[in-house]
């Protein structure tokens, strides 16, 4: 019998790659021993048909905050795989449903492994500082928190969790978060992220998939674990080097103040634009670290940014209506 993951966000785009990841083969082509049990607001969403549709998946309609339907969606997993939307419920309301969520697993006979998609407390480590307050970042972090102070028990017979600490989508480079201005300056491409020479711990979405099926497959070694995972930690003036010359096409760096970053982009939301203020104060001022010593000899064949600029056809264009590129299973997904 499989083990089912119940997977919470599956029709978002890091939800979608997860789901392939769970059900891939593994590398000697035996069959995956997992299946997947997605929860989804919109059952009938082009997403989650398409999700159906795969071998292996359920569909399960409820949200992460409604803890009725909740308690029936994790009847039988195996595992949860949590990526829950700050935007659906504020910072408050997504801390809370957390930790009722992760209550109601340990109520789960057969649940083993609590698996938690997190974001670097950027708040905390910043020393409380209002200039670092991301809400989805704080929820994220204050829950991650709280899971270290629980037991995992990494035999197998008993409740086990595991923090993934990722970051901003690498795919991020084609949206408003971290791509260029949409204007050229001499026929260059111009990226003017206000986060002077600070590094980013940037992760591709099929990264995260990789990571996932990784710690479901290794319970006994990621039990109790914070992972900190990343495609690459780079400033954007590195970042501009490879891009420039991996494709050839010109590219410049700008360093200029918040201030003037925000005049040049007058329509955004200011809800927005305080939540990239923040993490861009964080990422500036180098408040985040990534062992990438240690991911490359866990997950030798992950994601450059210079192979992802190549496997992606990336080429400093930002995606209309979009927040980032899709993953490489969504994009297959979608095109079917």
């Amino acid at each position: 019998m499989s083990k089912k993951i119940l997977v919470i966000g599956a029709t978002g785009s890091q939800g979608i790659a997860v789901v392939v990841a769970l059900l891939a083969s593994d590398k000697a082509g035996n069959p995956s021993p997992y299946s997947v049990r997605a929860l989804t607001r919109d059952p009938t969403s082009k997403k989650a048909q398409i999700l159906a549709s795969l071998p292996g998946v359920e569909l399960f309609k409820g949200s992460f905050d409604d803890m009725s339907t909740l308690a029936s969606a994790m009847e039988g997993c195996y595992g949860i795989f949590a990526n829950t939307d700050t935007s659906a419920v504020g910072e408050q309301g997504e801390i809370y449903a957390a930790i009722k969520m992760f209550e109601q697993a340990h109520r789960v006979p057969q649940m083993r492994h609590f698996i938690w998609s997190s974001l670097d407390y950027g708040y905390k480590f910043g020393g409380y500082d209002p200039q670092y307050s991301a809400p989805h970042m704080n929820a994220k972090g204050i829950f991650n928190d709280f899971l270290r102070a629980q037991n995992s028990d990494p035999s197998g017979k008993a409740f086990a969790w595991t923090v993934l600490t990722t970051g901003p989508y690498i795919e991020n480079l084609a949206g408003p978060m971290l791509g260029p201005h949409s204007q050229r300056e001499n026929g260059a491409i111009v990226f003017d992220i206000p986060t002077k020479d600070g590094l980013i711990p940037m992760i591709s979405l099929d990264d995260i998939a990789w990571w996932t099926r990784y710690t479901f497959d290794h319970l006994p070694e990621t039990s109790g674990q914070e992972l900190k995972i990343a495609t690459e930690i780079l400033s954007i003036d590195q970042v501009v080097e490879i891009f420039a010359r991996v494709t050839g096409i010109p590219a410049v760096r700008k360093h200029i103040s918040m201030e003037e970053y925000w005049a040049k982009r007058p329509g955004f939301p200011p809800q927005i634009k305080g939540m990239f203020s923040a993490m861009y104060s964080v990422w500036r001022d180098n408040l985040l670290t990534r062992d990438m010593e240690w991911i490359r000899k866990v997950n030798p064949t992950g994601f450059t940014l210079e192979t992802w600029i190549k496997t992606k056809g990336y080429d400093g264009s930002l995606v209309p209506d979009a927040i980032f590129l899709p993953s490489e299973a969504e994009r297959k997904l979608l095109s079917q």
